[in-house]
């Protein structure tokens, strides 16, 4: 079974097959698209991680906005989003958006590094290797930073009516932080990562047995 692949709309079973870079795979019955690989997609994926790390990071230092009222000025970053709703009262909520929006984005982008870089740059693998990549996939599709900039954004709309709005850098730095990871995430494809595993486990056990 290892051989054959599956076509989730279909369940017809055909050899797994075996692409070069650019190419595609369809189901023969219902042309659903199996697998792709992507040329460097897992390069990128590394690259746009990286890009998204260092924009998270001035996000959080960077004030996302300022609002001034009556002469009054306050300033949000990104990590204070979700201490406000703490600081109200509202655990749940704000337990929600510290999940989602840091711990959960954040996580995801550490073991990411932590899988990719050593296997591209040392062709080597790291420790529960395996583990840590089903935990990635799984986390993948919980990656919700883009759904959170969209209600930010019209929240700001929403308060622009009330007091006067000034974006800061912080802001700026999440929507390329939001671009760079989600077009991370879509790189990331996961048939071609695990035959990237395979790859390297082979040439460890040809280096193991020269030696």
């Amino acid at each position: 079974m290892r051989n054959l692949i599956a076509c989730e709309h279909c369940d017809l079973l055909m050899e797994y097959p075996v692409l070069n870079h650019a190419q595609q795979a369809h189901c023969l019955r219902c042309g659903n698209l199996l697998m792709s690989r992507p040329k460097h997609s897992l390069q990128l994926t590394l690259s746009f991680i990286t890009a998204s790390i260092i924009l998270f990071m001035a996000a959080n230092f960077f004030p996302m906005i300022s609002a001034e009222e009556a002469g009054f000025k306050n300033q949000m970053r990104l990590l204070e989003a979700a201490y406000a709703f703490f600081a109200y009262g509202e655990w749940l909520l704000g337990f929600i958006v510290f999940c989602v929006v840091l711990l959960l984005p954040f996580t995801i982008m550490l073991l990411i590094v932590y899988l990719l870089l050593p296997m591209i740059f040392y062709r080597r693998l790291m420790p529960k290797t395996n583990f840590v990549a089903r935990l990635v996939f799984s986390l993948q599709k919980w990656s919700m930073v883009d759904v959170y900039l969209v209600a930010m954004l019209a929240s700001i709309t929403k308060l622009t009516s009330m007091v006067t709005i000034e974006l800061g850098v912080g802001i700026w730095a999440y929507i390329a932080f939001s671009l760079c990871l989600s077009a991370a995430l879509a790189n990331l494809d996961k048939q071609r990562f695990w035959r990237y595993l395979d790859k390297i486990k082979c040439h460890q056990i040809l280096k193991q047995q020269k030696m």
